[in-house]
Parts: C-alpha cells; sequence; structure tokens
C-alpha cells in the first residue's frame, strides 16, 4: 500500500485524507495544535466562536452527495433568519440571499473532527522542506527529525506554505509562485445574557468591520450567553497585520458599538485573532496539482476558490486522480 503524506489538516486536507484512507497509508501532519484550518471553532471557558468560516453554501449535486452523511449525523445544518445591512448605528434595510446557509453542528469544526476519525493525524509538526527529486521522500520536521519515507508528499494548505515545502518545484509553476493571500481580522466578543434580537447577521458599510455573525443563534449552540464574532475589511487588515491581535480587539470592539443600533454592556470577554492567508487573490486557479513522477501534489484554497464547496471539491478531485494513477 502507498504511503502518502498530507501536510496540512483543514477542510482540503482532511477531505482529502478521508477520501483515501482506504486505498493508501495516509498519515497527517498539522503545524496547529489540531484540525480545523479554517472550519476552527475557538472554546474560551464557557464561550464558542467559529472564527473562521461563518457559514457555507451549497451549489453542486456532488457537494450535497457528499454532506449528506454528515447532514444524516446531524453534523449540518440549514442557519436561517434575517440579515441586515448596518451603516453609522443605523441599519440601512434587510439583506436577501437566494442561497440556504448551513453550519456545522455545535461547532464548525464538528465536520472536520468528523474526518480525521481514523485518520493518523500528528499535530504540532512544521515539516521542513523537503529535498528535490522523485519520490519516496524522506520527510523531517523543523528540528530535523525523521517523519518517515513516503511515496506522495500533498501539500493542503495555503499557497505560500506549499511553496515552502516545496521550493524547487515552486520554482518551475508560475500557478503555485503568483498567488497571493490577503489577510483578516476576527473580534469575538462574548455576553452573559441571550442574544434578543430577531436578525443573526450583518453586513457592515463603514469603519474595519466587513460582516458581523450572531454565533449563537446557530443551530446547537448556546443560547444562553450571546457570542458575536466580527470580520475586518481585507484592506484594513492589511494596513494592521503586523500589530497583534490582542491590541486590536478594544479599537475592534469599539468600531463594532459606532456600527450598531444597539447600547452593548462590557463583554465578559474580549479577544482578536488574526488569519493572515484568509483569501486568495489569484490571477487563475487551476485546480489540484499532481506531479506523478515527482511524488508531490497540493490542494487548498488557491486551487479553487475561498468557499468549503470549491475546497472540499478540488480535494475530492485530488483524490480521484491519486486513486487513478
Amino acid at each position: 500500500m502507498k504511503r502518502i503524506a498530507i501536510v496540512g489538516a483543514g477542510i482540503g486536507g482532511l477531505t482529502l485524507a478521508h477520501a483515501l484512507k482506504d486505498h493508501c497509508d495516509i498519515t497527517v501532519f498539522e503545524k496547529g495544535r489540531g484540525a480545523g484550518g479554517r472550519m476552527s471553532t475557538r472554546r474560551e471557558g464557557q464561550y464558542a466562536f467559529d472564527h473562521g468560516a461563518q457559514s457555507f453554501t451549497v451549489r453542486t449535486p456532488a457537494f450535497a452527495d457528499w454532506l449528506e452523511p454528515l447532514r444524516h449525523d446531524g453534523l449540518v445544518a440549514e442557519w436561517t433568519g434575517p440579515l441586515l445591512t448596518l451603516s453609522h448605528g443605523k441599519v440601512l434595510g434587510p439583506r436577501y440571499s437566494n442561497e440556504l446557509h448551513h453550519v456545522a453542528v455545535p461547532g464548525m469544526n464538528a465536520i472536520t473532527k468528523a474526518l480525521a476519525d481514523g485518520i493518523n493525524l500528528r499535530s504540532g509538526i512544521d515539516v521542513a522542506p523537503i529535498a528535490s527529486g522523485n519520490g519516496p521522500h524522506a520527510l523531517f520536521d523543523a528540528a530535523g527529525t525523521a517523519l518517515g519515507d513516503f511515496d506522495l508528499v500533498i501539500s493542503a494548505s495555503v499557497a505560500r506554505h506549499a511553496r515552502m515545502l516545496f521550493p524547487a518545484a515552486a520554482k518551475e509553476a508560475p500557478f503555485m509562485r503568483d498567488v497571493a493571500m490577503r489577510p483578516c481580522h476576527a473580534l469575538m466578543v462574548a455576553f452573559d445574557r441571550p442574544w434578543d434580537e430577531d436578525w443573526i447577521a450583518a453586513r457592515i458599510i463603514d469603519g474595519p468591520l466587513d460582516w458581523l455573525s450572531v454565533d449563537c443563534t446557530k443551530p446547537g449552540r448556546d443560547r444562553s450567553v450571546t457570542t458575536l464574532v466580527a470580520q475586518t475589511k481585507n484592506d484594513w487588515s492589511r494596513h494592521h497585520v503586523d500589530i497583534a491581535a490582542p491590541h486590536l480587539a478594544p479599537l475592534l470592539f469599539e468600531a463594532l458599538k459606532a456600527s450598531l443600533s444597539l447600547d452593548l454592556p462590557e463583554p465578559a470577554l474580549l479577544k482578536a485573532h488574526r488569519w493572515g492567508a484568509a483569501f486568495v487573490d489569484a490571477p487563475q486557479r487551476g485546480g489540484p496539482w499532481l506531479d506523478v513522477d515527482h511524488g508531490l501534489a497540493a490542494t487548498g484554497d488557491w486551487t479553487a476558490t475561498n468557499r468549503i464547496e470549491d475546497i472540499c471539491l478540488s480535494a475530492l478531485s485530488l483524490a480521484e486522480r491519486i486513486k487513478a494513477a
């Protein structure tokens, strides 16, 4: 059985690992503390925040079919309710969407947790760049500790990490070199009281904030408290990317108060998180990359789009190509 290393335990990497686990010997390496990536759920005491992807939509039968077992197990549900547009403390009007919005239950990381079941997932490991040449590849961590030999090494992270992992291939692959990522900050706010408004999310026109989700209104969340996640405009984050996120939390909270037509009390919890590579800026996205001769491959949002559906479908497409090869 072929040995495959997948570097990155986000939604793309774990979708790929789950699709291949009955066909190959899979090991997933994750630099962070656990799986999730943009589908992470952050827990702070009694509070939980989906501080990455807020929801996702379904546009293709293929993705609907892939989601069906997760929906059957109660891990996926529709998130419904009124949406608003806010500006300078006023409600400009309702927002309308012709798509259903879905979330994972009880947190956005429920899907990645389910996909990781039965997978050899090794967290807290920073995989070092691999030497050029054909496989099999001997992998090492950043400290030089051997991680094993693998017939195929797959990057399932952002383009910058793919370039670092495959330095020789990156020089020869323009589509890998030309991808840039845009940052975003997430403000997490909690209040020890229920949310008593009828709306669930809002687009914010003015100031640094772009989108506000009332996390506690999602299915399976704790409705005895109010949990809010506000995400910034990309340009604002780009100009503040070097400032530590904790220093930005009070500033973003003041911006949130200025945008809302509500009197917010002192928060029970106030934190911010910086996503250095939240959105992809690419002139073209050619789909997942597979170099059979050199035993290298890559998938991720930079090979598809920022949408959860497209990231999953890109990973599933790569899985089929690997099986065929």
